[in-house]
């Protein structure tokens, strides 16, 4: 998840603004920041039982193996090792991302989402503030991950209605 987009949030008049999307500040009922971790524990496990059978099949295959084989076969298995190495390390190196919640009388809506936590926890601070303080303005600059981050729901066929998780 590397790119980020520029929004704006701003409180202006009673409403708040988080690039075109608008909250009047009277329908708020509660603002959050939310955590996203990247799944380190179901790398690391997924990881450790490939990195296993790879080592495994290997060891197989140097015994089944005619020798003129079997450096190939070494060759695929640090290859293949290699690259599990990588895609652990792109796992364990993921930033933990925060997404600022916007509660309504619906349904809560992740309104952004940034690696900066504590411009998530200032940014709930200064809108439940302004709920409360008629004449509150004021504009943040964020860089936003939305549409990186969270559910993505499906929809189709006759009759059905889904959730498919990233």
């Amino acid at each position: 998840m590397a790119k980020s987009v520029v929004t704006d949030v701003v409180v202006s008049r009673r409403v708040l603004w988080i690039g075109a999307e608008a909250y009047p500040l009277n329908n708020i009922a509660r603002a959050t920041t939310v955590s996203v971790d990247p799944a380190r524990r179901q790398a690391i496990a997924r990881f450790l039982k490939s990195a296993v059978t790879v080592i495994v099949l290997t060891f197989v295959l140097l015994v089944v193996l005619p020798s003129d084989y079997q450096d190939g076969a070494v060759v695929v298995a640090l290859v293949l090792l290699g690259l599990l190495v990588a895609q652990l390390g792109g796992v364990i190196l993921s930033k933990t991302y925060y997404a600022l919640v916007i509660e309504t009388a619906g349904t809560p809506n992740t309104a952004l989402v940034t690696t900066d936590r504590d411009l998530a926890h200032d940014l709930v601070r200064m809108i439940m503030e302004a709920i409360d303080n008629p004449q509150a303005n004021f504009h943040q600059q964020v860089n936003n991950y939305i549409g990186q981050v969270g559910d993505n729901f499906s929809v189709s066929g006759t009759g059905n209605v889904g959730k498919a998780r990233n």
